[in-house]
């Protein structure tokens, strides 16, 4: 069993966790595809503030255009994703680093917010993961 089956089996509950896998973004989409789920990838090597990371965000959730570019936009979009239907979603959030370096609080809020929307997603019935892979505070367990 691959280590991304563990949230596609929800082996563990949906929440934030450090994803320790070398497994190519195509791979782990085919097997979110095969299960029915849809995973977004996330390149934080361009996320270095509130900024850029919801630039990248929205482009790899494929956010509507209204998206306001903000915290309470991005709230709004990661908790509805109507314009993505599925099963189950998995964040893949890639190189975080960047931004847990050079803005801090912009990393709190992005995991605050992303980490409520796991809940409330879990509260309707599905699956929302969040999985950092790179170097990430150990605060995180793994998947």
């Amino acid at each position: 069993m691959s280590i991304l089956q563990r949230a596609l089996t929800q082996a563990r509950t949906p929440s934030v966790y450090r994803f320790d896998s070398r497994a190519t973004v195509e791979f782990l989409r085919h097997e979110t595809d095969a299960a029915g789920w849809r995973l977004f990838y996330l390149d934080g090597a361009h996320a270095r503030d509130k900024k850029s990371f919801l630039d990248q965000a929205a482009r790899a959730m494929d956010f509507p255009d209204y998206f306001g570019r903000n915290w309470d936009a991005f709230e709004e979009c990661v908790n509805d994703l109507a314009w993505a239907p599925a099963t189950g979603y998995i964040l893949l959030f890639q190189a975080p680093e960047r931004l847990v370096k050079n803005a801090r609080a912009d990393w709190e809020t992005a995991i605050e917010i992303l980490s409520t929307a796991s809940e409330n997603w879990a509260e309707v019935g599905v699956p929302f993961y969040i999985l950092l892979r790179g170097k990430i505070p150990d605060e995180f367990p793994s998947l």
